[in-house]
């Protein structure tokens, strides 16, 4: 399935009431790649959280193809996550005490019996590309970035439409990042799935097909942008 994605007048809201975000508008073709960028504390995460249905008091609209995820129930937006979306966090979220296999087919124990085998065989595949060549492993004896790999390796494994990246560069190295970077880039578009990434590090920034840039709750260019790319042009909403 490909899901386009299209937002309208989002607004996200601490329990406070303060207002923590606000997107007038984005769009993303299905299969294209968006970068977030910004300041700490910008609101990046907030949007990419918003997302994936993750985070309560939403306003607007939030559209994946035919689907609102502001108007559904937590229940719903868990289920539509289960079967659409992949996720990567800066802090791997790995059971150390499994392989490296295991890890990357967790969501296969979720899954309808009939889908399991696909989900393990595809993490097997998936690890073998990204070079990991030992997935019987535990996962404790993991580098930083081979850990990395594994969570890619894992979001992947269940085919999602969408996968969404939070600062999966940040705790590597320059050389391990820049490789994880191109595997995390074609693995996506060999799949035909929408990536959206948090990033600070320009050099995966530059990989994708958008990128937006987020100040103070708000979309907003950045100063000495370098906008004569239209691969890598700005996503300008405000």
């Amino acid at each position: 399935m490909t899901l386009a994605l299209d937002v309208h007048a989002l607004k996200v809201s601490a329990d406070s009431g303060q207002p923590l975000l606000e997107i007038p508008h984005l769009a993303l073709a299905p299969g294209r790649s968006l970068g977030i960028r910004g300041p700490s504390g910008a609101g990046k995460s907030t949007l990419l959280y918003a997302l994936s249905g993750l985070l309560d008091r939403l306003e607007g609209h939030i559209g994946w193809g035919d689907t609102n995820l502001v108007e559904l129930s937590q229940r719903r937006r868990a289920a539509f996550r289960e079967r659409h979306v992949g996720m990567i966090f800066q802090d791997f979220l790995l059971f150390e005490e499994l392989d490296a296999l295991t890890n990357a087919g967790l969501s296969a124990l979720f899954r309808p019996r009939r889908e399991r085998a696909g989900i393990r065989a595809r993490a097997a595949e998936h690890l073998q590309r990204l070079g990991i060549q030992d997935a019987t492993r535990r996962v404790a004896s993991f580098s930083g970035g081979e850990r990395q790999r594994v969570a890619v390796a894992r979001a992947l494994a269940a085919n999602p439409d969408i996968l969404l990246a939070d600062e999966p560069t940040a705790s590597l190295h320059r050389s391990a990042a820049d490789a994880l970077s191109q595997d995390l880039v074609a693995l996506a578009r060999d799949a035909g799935t929408s990536l959206i990434v948090v990033s600070h590090d320009e050099r995966l920034l530059a990989c994708m097909d958008e990128v937006l840039t987020i100040a103070d709750g708000r979309p907003a260019d950045p100063a000495g942008a370098d906008n004569t790319d239209a691969d890598k042009r700005i996503v300008d909403h405000a």
